[in-house]
């Protein structure tokens, strides 16, 4: 028996890592806190020294291509943290929903970063399973036996009253002896490369902070920008982007005046002694070509723009990003595509708004940057290096929002205000219609019907998953309506042997972002279910529930799929968090 044992713990989010760590070595690591850098815990356990290395969450169901780069190189360096390797990977899996295929699949190919050797040093820990049924736990599935072979048949389950911590350190000996003693090797040349390219990421992310901020003072110095008491911004970027929760931040979750079209609302109120004036837009999807986006998304925004005579000259575009997703050239392409309609002028008056700043606190925005590689440095110099980052969790942060402002003003010092050429655009937008052959029009038609059935699915499966979590909808008298949710879809059959297995897999990635984010959103409401969006108690869990029920829909305007419409008379049953 090994005195010490050197683990890395390895998980989705929601996977319950933070209370495994906790039962294992007594400690009190804070439950869904979020980070990007391993943390190093040591402890004992029955007379043992135990290192645990906690490391990043990657999305449910999201395959390794869709992780930042940031958290795949924090994930392989992980190994490094506990020399001179851990005895075994401790992979923490949460059982109170089905294991699906793309939870395999997502696990796959993140243990691939690993390498093939992963597999014969890997326990699996299940929690809030149930060990007791006859077929444990052969009854979750297919896709989990799978894994479960691929780890050599090991797992151990935590229990809510008996952790059985004992028994896993005789299984983790068990591992060790099985793989002759040794631990995980850490010399492999691909994991080297990793840690190379790592350190060598930070140190453009300091020079790029450092060039900025002598560009910042300059402007200081030389007294250019001045500050406005108007200030006008259009908002762009994916669906499920953070546009939204984006506008809360800036307006403080204060009621604001409102006008504009349904598809492209317009928001005026004032902040920091400015009138602010923002102007949302349809998204487009992240990994589908503008040309699959909803027909009306294109022409609203230049509508909304040019019908506008308040809106006809704004200060600045706003792209919404998502740091803790993967941009790379795919994401490129299609964004390149979408800012096309406003002309190329207009990249000088664009800065790069990234949101969900929560789930990379410890991690320079710089450091993701250079992480991400070519594509999103094209999009960041393409912009002239002007890019911000909102914690919209944190919509008491006015920093974050008068550094936004101020940046907006320094790009207005250099570049005067932005003209929209509506007239260049259509000419441009016209012409690519025009140019399309009938068989592309009706491959897009059908792709379009192809999103639309996989958001429909999904839709289903949220609904699933919601009477999962223990809601009750009272009045509900058949399967369709127990989750007291209309689903309407054009579920037709679609002729899909024409299209390729990376099409298919396109759609299956565009829907698992969809609705990974819908999830967690409903799911951060039943965990903290005294506080509302704006951490105050005005609203009740049931209330905030139905909101954001009504946002699905309003989160995927454009797109001409099933229409999420919350039901009048839904009660939740009260739960404890998980």
């Amino acid at each position: 028996m090994m005195e010490e044992v050197r683990a890395v713990v390895l998980g989705w989010q929601k996977s319950d890592k933070a209370s495994v760590i906790n039962s294992i070595l007594g400690g009190e690591v804070a439950l869904d806190e979020y980070f990007v850098k391993c943390v190093r815990l040591c402890g004992e356990a029955k007379g043992r020294r135990i290192t645990l290395i906690n490391t990043p969450c990657w999305w449910e169901g999201f395959g390794s291509q869709d992780s930042p780069e940031a958290v795949k190189q924090e994930l392989v360096c992980s190994v490094f943290k506990c020399p001179p390797g851990p005895h075994v990977f401790l992979l923490v899996i949460n059982l109170s929903s089905p294991f699906t295929e793309e939870n395999h699949l997502s696990i796959e190919k993140h243990f691939s970063l690993f390498g093939e050797k992963i597999w014969s040093h890997t326990i699996l820990l299940f929690t809030r399973a149930d060990p007791l049924k006859d077929r444990f736990p052969e009854d979750h599935g297919e896709d989990l036996q799978q894994i479960l072979q691929r780890c050599g048949e090991r797992y151990h389950v935590f229990e809510n009253e008996n952790t059985r911590v004992p028994e896993l350190l005789v299984k983790i000996d068990g591992v060790v002896a099985a793989n002759g003693g040794s631990h995980f090797e850490t010399h492999d040349e691909m994991l080297q490369e990793i840690r190379r390219k790592r350190k060598d990421n930070k140190k453009r992310a300091k020079e790029r902070q450092e060039m900025l901020r002598r560009k910042r003072d300059l402007l200081k110095e030389l007294k250019a920008v001045a500050p406005f008491s108007e200030m006008r911004i259009v908002l762009l970027g994916w669906i499920l982007s953070g546009k939204s929760s984006s506008i809360h931040t800036i307006f403080n979750n204060v009621k604001v005046e409102t006008e504009g079209t349904e598809k492209c609302p317009k928001y005026s109120g004032e902040v920091n002694g400015k009138r602010i004036s923002v102007l949302d837009t349809p998204g487009c999807w992240k990994y589908f070509s503008s040309k699959f986006n909803p027909r009306f998304a294109q022409a609203t925004i230049l509508e909304s723009i040019s019908q506008s005579q308040h809106m006809q000259f704004p200060h600045a575009i706003i792209l919404v990003i998502p740091v803790d997703t993967s941009f790379q050239s795919e994401q490129r392409r299609i964004i390149e595509e979408y800012m096309a309609i406003l002309g190329e002028d207009v990249w000088r008056h664009t800065v790069v708004l990234f949101t969900w700043g929560d789930r990379f606190p410890d991690v320079s925005i710089e450091q993701h940057i250079q992480s991400e590689g070519d594509a999103l440095q094209w999009l960041i110099e393409k912009c002239r290096n002007r890019y911000h980052v909102f914690d919209n969790t944190d919509k008491r942060n006015r920093a974050q929002v008068t550094d936004l402002l101020l940046k907006v003003e320094e790009m207005v010092a250099e570049n005067s205000l932005f003209h929209l050429n509506t007239h260049c655009a259509a000419e441009v937008k016209t012409h690519e219609s025009d140019t399309q052959q009938d068989d592309e029009k009706m491959s897009t038609d059908q792709v379009e019907k192809l999103i639309n059935q996989e958001l429909s699915n999904r839709c289903n499966a949220i609904k699933r998953k919601i009477k999962e979590l223990g809601m009750t909808f009272p009045g509900c008298r058949d399967e369709e309506s127990d989750a007291g949710i209309d689903v309407k879809s054009d579920n037709s059959m679609v002729d899909t042997p024409s299209f390729s297995a990376e099409l298919q897999e396109q759609i299956r990635r565009e829907g698992s972002r969809w609705e990974a984010i819908i999830m967690d959103g409903l799911l951060n409401i039943l965990q903290n279910p005294e506080a509302s969006s704006d951490g105050s108690m005005s609203q009740s869990s049931d209330e905030r529930v139905l909101k954001w029920l009504q946002k699905c829909e309003e989160h995927s305007q454009g797109w001409e799929g099933p229409q999420i419409q919350p039901r009048p008379n839904i009660r939740f049953r009260p739960m404890s968090a998980p």
